[in-house]
């Protein structure tokens, strides 16, 4: 059993019995894995699962977990700490850095990040301090009422080892309770290829605890 494996089995059991206070789980089904633009599933369906742990004043720890179809690879591991907290003002912020671990070793990377969000808005910066890339964004969710949210992305990666490229996407989430489901749409503008192209659907069902 590999590193990943042995760290989703991990997961799996802390997953299973009700969490104390501070920390909770949750574990997605998607039909199409989409980040930052980019399909790591290959068009093929995903598997995901995380766990975050709240400490004092705002610090965390999460793990999560996902399988995938990506240049190599067939799982990948994100670990991240920081903090998170929000302002008298109503200004939340997100600061830390995630570490990427891959079964491909040779995709491994580091990010550090700031995330802000204020009523419906948010955005935020991620940085590989290593290869020099950087990924911004920006995002928009409107609660529409009866468990429905509206969302909206765009995204810029740019960097010394990765192609410059806009993302864009919109969804759109149904809740009951502590379970989702959702459609997401999104496409991509590389300058070098010039204009739109690889538009993807995303069907998305989480469970959370």
């Amino acid at each position: 059993m590999t590193r990943l494996r042995s760290a989703l089995a991990l997961t799996a059991l802390l997953a299973l019995p009700a969490y104390g206070e501070g920390v909770s789980g949750q574990v997605s089904l998607m039909s199409n894995y989409i980040w930052r633009g980019i399909s790591e599933s290959n068009g093929n369906p995903a598997l995901q699962g995380s766990v975050t742990a709240v400490g004092p004043v705002g610090l965390y720890v999460r793990g999560f977990l996902s399988t995938l179809d990506y240049r190599g690879a067939h799982e990948r591991a994100d670990f991240t700490g920081g903090i998170a907290d929000m302002t008298r003002s109503g200004l939340g912020f997100n600061a830390g850095a995630t570490a990427y671990r891959f079964d491909a070793s040779a995709l491994d990377f580091e990010e550090t990040f700031l995330r802000l969000r204020f009523g419906p808005l948010s955005g935020g910066i991620y940085h590989d301090w290593q290869h020099g890339n950087t990924y911004l964004e920006a995002g928009y969710r409107a609660r529409l009422g009866s468990g429905l949210s509206l969302l909206l992305h765009v995204g810029h990666t740019s960097g010394d080892t990765v192609a410059s490229y806009n993302d864009y996407g919109a969804g759109i989430t149904k809740s009951w309770g502590s379970f989702s489901a959702g459609v997401f749409v999104t496409t991509d503008n590389n300058r070098v290829l010039s204009g739109f192209h690889d538009t993807r659907v995303a069907l998305v069902l989480t469970q959370a605890w």
